[in-house]
């Protein structure tokens, strides 16, 4: 059996390397060639574009990049003609694998979607429209399977894999930890304010180190400044949180890995007003963006959005999570909220028996 598999930032490269190993062990023989990153190629998978090509946020961004994603697309496209896989596998990246999904199932390909795209903040009209081209949805959210379902998807929830990857809170240490993003963008807008902070601190008497996650994916020059100050550069969120106290952390999956490691943390988030407004005429019934808040159902940290999310705001914020506060006592409990939201251990096995599963339902396997 030849999956042919997709996944365009480096999140989704680590998930889709999961999943390809656990299916590779149930399925012995199963092959994989693709969009993907290092990842996904250590596990095995045949790299027909790596994620450096596509590593673009945000709209105005995608505006600027159109013709060379295009190109690529249609390049992705044409070896699948060309190797015609058993099915087609797309992790999370939804701008790109929305398309795919379409593309390819108008031409016979089974598709499985693995980490629903989040349409519950985008609205449904959005998650009506795969229902037509996506066979099997797996979940990272219990709440995703059931909104799925309701608009008459198969979906499965799988549970999030981080609770393996990280099975009990750190020991922790007395660190601040910077967690900028893994895109150029991110760390483009938010390594400033963030660097700001730790002046203030250590302007307050505070002397503590500060520990940057560093992403490969992102050019050191964006990270010349923070050497400068005397950071401390480690690669990785994980990293960068086990010896940490607190923590000021960029928009969505680092959130969950804050909470997992039992770290206070302030969320930050900067993009362009272009991709601000368009996100706000979006987006709908969603009053957070916190992925944190969003699963556990309850506010996990302070939101520091756009104007906000200065130097400033985040010395107020932060400050009372590096003592012994209530509101450090508070955050450590929802921390404790947010690991029973994701799920037992054993998210990518259970995602793979289910993939396997809905194959053999359509004569693929």
């Amino acid at each position: 059996m030849l999956l042919f598999v997709s996944a365009g930032e480096p999140s989704g490269d680590l998930r889709a390397a999961e999943l390809c190993r656990e299916l590779s062990a149930r399925s012995p023989g199963i092959g994989f060639f693709g969009l993907g990153g290092d990842d996904m190629e250590a596990s095995g998978v045949d790299l027909s574009a790596h994620l450096e090509e596509f590593s673009v946020m945000g709209f105005s961004s995608v505006l600027k990049s159109l013709g060379r994603i295009l190109s690529l697309e249609k390049r992705l496209r044409r070896e699948c003609l060309e190797r015609r896989p058993d099915a087609v596998l797309l992790v999370d990246y939804p701008g790109f694998n929305l398309r795919m999904a379409r593309w390819a199932s108008r031409r016979g390909f089974p598709v499985v979607y693995h980490i629903s795209p989040q349409f519950w903040a985008w609205g449904g009209w959005r998650a009506r429209g795969m229902a037509r081209h996506v066979d099997l949805v797996t979940t990272l959210f219990e709440f995703e399977a059931g909104f799925h379902a309701a608009l008459g998807v198969d979906a499965v929830w799988c549970g999030h894999p981080l609770v393996e990857s990280i099975p009990r809170p750190s020991p922790g240490g007395g660190d601040i930890a910077l967690l900028p993003g893994s895109r150029p963008d991110e760390v483009e807008r938010l390594m400033e304010p963030m660097l700001g902070c730790v002046e203030l601190l250590r302007r307050a008497g505070d002397r503590r180190e500060a520990v940057v996650a560093v992403s490969r994916t992102v050019p050191g020059a964006l990270y010349s400044k923070a050497s400068a100050l005397g950071c401390r550069l480690v690669e990785g969120t994980s990293a960068a949180l086990s010896s940490a106290r607190a923590a000021l952390v960029c928009s969505g999956t680092a959130t969950l890995e804050a909470s997992l490691h039992g770290v206070p943390f302030v969320l930050m988030y900067r993009t362009s007003p272009l991709n601000y407004g368009i996100a706000r005429l979006l987006v709908r019934g969603v009053d957070r963006i916190c992925l944190a808040s969003i699963a556990s159902g309850r506010t996990v940290a302070p939101e520091l959005i756009q104007g906000d999310a200065t130097a400033e705001k985040a010395f107020d914020a932060v400050l009372p999570l590096l003592g012994d506060t209530r509101e450090r006592r508070d955050a450590l409990e929802a921390a404790g909220a947010v690991r029973d939201a994701l799920g037992p251990p054993g998210a990518a096995g259970r995602a793979a028996e289910a993939i396997l599963r809905k194959l053999q339902e359509m004569n693929v396997v």
